[in-house]
C-alpha cells in the first residue's frame, strides 16, 4: 500500500481500471467454464442413463431365466462407448448377476461403489410386471472433460490477457481526460508556490468534480489575491503612519528635553531667591507656613523637571548593543556605586549566580535594573528591620531568570496591580523618591524581549522575577 500512495495518479488509475477489469473478465471466465463443465456432465449424465435403460430393457429376460451368460454378451455390447469403463446386472438382492469391464479381471471394482470424483456412475432399475427384478449399473470415465477444461483454461488465459492489454490502453487513453487537468491544477499551484503570483488562474474547468475544484482554486486565488493588496495596502498605510508617528514622537521629546531644559533654571533661580528670603528674614510673621509651601512646593517641581530629564535621557539609550556579562562583577559594580546606602542601612545582600553566571545584555541596563531594585528595597525596608535582600539566578529555554528577593514594606497588589509600572507611580510617601524606578525596569526589559513578574504582600516583601531575553552577542 506504501508502494501504491506514492505512485502518480495516473499510474493509479491505470493500475485501478486494469485490476478491475482482470477480476471481471476472470470472474466471467470462471463463470462460463463451470457452467460449461456442468453442462457437460449434465450431457454425459443423460446419455448413460439412456444407456443405462437400454441394456436394461434389454437384460430382464436374462434375470428372468437366469442366463449369465447372455446377460454378459449384453453387456459386452458397451465396449463401442469409450467411455464406459465397467459395467454390471444386480439381481433383486444386490448381488453381481453378470458384470464388463475395460480392465483386467483382477482389478474390477465394486459395482455399487460411490464415485471417486474422476468417475460418472448410473444405475438403472429394471421392471418385469411390476416386479422389480434388478439393476443395470454403468461406470464412466469423463476423459473429454480434461481435454474440455485445458482449452478452457487456454482461452481464458488469452482472454484475459487480450482484456488487460484493451484495459491498459483504454485506461491510458481515457486518464489523459482526468489526469491531464488534475497535472495543470498541480503545476499551477507549483508555479503560484515559486513566484508568488497570486494572479494566475487555472484555465478550462469544466462542470465535473476537477472542475469544480478549479473553479474554488480560482476563487481562493481571487480572495488571496484581494487580501494580498489590502495587506499590502494596508502594511504602506501603517508604514506611513508609523513614520509620521516617530517623528511625532520625536518632536515631542524634543519638546519635552526642551521645555524641561528651559524651566529647570527658572526653577533654580526660583529656589534660590525663596532661600534667599528666608535667609534674610523677609517673610512676614504669620505668613510662614505659605512660604513654606512656595518652597516646597517649587522644590517638588524641581523633582520633577529632573525626573523627566532623566526618562528623556535614559529612552534614548534603548538600543544599545548586547554583550556578555558576568552578572558577579556587575552587581559588585552596582554595589559599590551605592555603598553609602548600604552601608548606613546596614542591608544584607546575597547572590547566588550558580544557576547562570553570564548573559547577553547590554551592561548599562542591566546594572540599571540592579540598582534600581537594590535601591527601592532598602529605601523601602520595614521600620527597624535593616534590609535583607536575596538575588538568584536560572535558565529557563533562552531567557535567563533573574530573582530578586526582599522583606521590605511590600506592595498592595490589590490596590496597585494594574499600575505597577506607570510614570511617577509611587507606592509609599514617607520616603522621597522620583517613581520612576519600576518604569525604568519594565522599559528595559520589555524593549529586550523580557518579561518581568511581582510577587508581593504588605509588610513581607516582594519578589521580582525578570526574564532577560539572553540573546547571542
Amino acid at each position: 500500500m506504501a508502494v501504491f500512495k506514492n505512485l502518480s495518479i495516473k499510474n493509479k488509475l491505470i493500475i485501478i481500471q486494469t485490476t478491475t477489469a482482470f477480476i471481471v473478465v476472470l470472474v466471467c471466465c470462471i463463470f462460463f467454464v463451470l457452467t460449461d463443465i456442468r453442462t457437460f456432465k449434465d450431457a454425459a449424465r443423460l446419455k448413460m442413463f439412456s444407456l443405462a435403460r437400454i441394456v436394461g430393457e434389454n437384460a430382464v429376460s436374462t434375470l428372468v431365466f437366469l442366463d449369465q451368460d447372455a446377460a454378459t454378451q449384453i453387456l459386452m455390447k458397451l465396449n463401442k462407448e469409450p467411455d464406459i469403463t465397467q459395467a454390471a446386472v444386480l439381481d433383486k438382492n444386490g448381488k453381481l448377476f453378470a458384470s464388463y469391464s475395460r480392465e483386467r479381471t483382477g482389478s474390477d471394482k465394486d459395482p455399487s461403489a460411490a464415485a471417486d470424483g474422476k468417475q460418472l456412475i448410473v444405475s438403472y432399475k429394471l421392471y418385469q410386471e411390476k416386479e422389480f427384478m434388478g439393476t443395470v449399473v454403468l461406470h464412466a470415465e469423463l476423459n473429454e472433460l480434461n481435454k474440455i477444461v485445458t482449452g478452457y483454461i487456454k482461452v481464458t488465459v488469452l482472454v484475459l490477457l487480450a482484456a488487460i492489454t484493451a484495459a491498459l490502453l483504454l485506461s491510458a487513453f481515457l486518464q489523459r481526460s482526468i489526469v491531464h487537468r488534475l497535472l495543470k491544477l498541480v503545476s499551477k499551484t507549483k508555479e503560484i508556490a515559486r513566484t508568488g503570483n497570486y494572479a494566475l488562474r487555472v484555465e478550462g474547468t469544466g462542470n465535473d468534480e476537477i472542475g469544480i475544484l478549479s473553479g474554488g482554486f480560482n476563487n481562493m486565488l481571487e480572495q488571496i489575491e484581494n487580501m494580498n493588496k489590502f495587506l499590502k495596502e494596508s502594511n504602506k498605510a501603517l508604514k506611513n503612519y508609523s513614520l509620521s508617528l516617530e517623528r511625532t514622537n520625536k518632536e515631542l521629546e524634543e519638546f519635552a528635553y526642551i521645555s524641561s531644559h528651559d524651566m529647570k533654571s527658572p526653577i533654580t533661580s526660583l529656589i534660590g531667591m525663596l532661600t534667599l528670603i528666608q535667609q534674610k528674614e523677609a517673610v512676614q510673621p504669620g505668613k510662614q507656613h505659605l512660604f513654606e509651601l512656595a518652597v516646597n512646593s517649587a522644590r517638588q517641581m524641581q523633582k520633577t523637571i529632573n525626573a523627566l530629564n532623566e526618562i528623556i535621557a535614559f529612552r534614548k539609550t534603548l538600543k544599545v548593543e548586547r554583550e556578555k556579562i558576568n552578572l558577579e562583577e556587575a552587581l559588585e559594580e552596582v554595589k559599590l556605586r551605592i555603598y553609602d546606602m548600604i552601608s548606613s542601612s546596614g542591608a544584607e545582600i546575597q547572590a547566588d549566580f550558580t544557576g547562570c553566571r553570564f548573559v547577553h545584555y547590554p551592561a548599562v541596563h542591566l546594572k540599571s535594573i540592579f540598582q534600581n531594585l537594590l535601591t527601592n528595597a532598602i529605601k523601602y525596608k520595614q521600620h527597624g528591620h535593616p534590609p535583607k535582600i536575596d538575588i538568584t539566578t536560572s535558565c529557563e529555554d533562552k531567557f535567563l531568570v533573574l530573582e530578586v528577593k526582599d522583606q521590605g514594606m511590600g506592595i498592595d497588589m490589590d490596590l496597585y496591580k494594574d499600575k505597577l509600572y506607570g510614570l511617577f507611580q509611587r507606592f509609599h510617601t514617607h520616603v522621597e523618591g522620583s517613581g520612576i524606578g519600576l518604569h525604568m525596569i519594565y522599559s528595559i526589559v520589555e524593549s529586550y524581549g523580557g518579561k518581568i513578574y511581582i510577587e508581593s504582600e504588605v509588610n513581607k516583601g516582594t519578589t521580582f522575577k525578570i526574564y532577560l531575553a539572553n540573546g547571542p552577542l
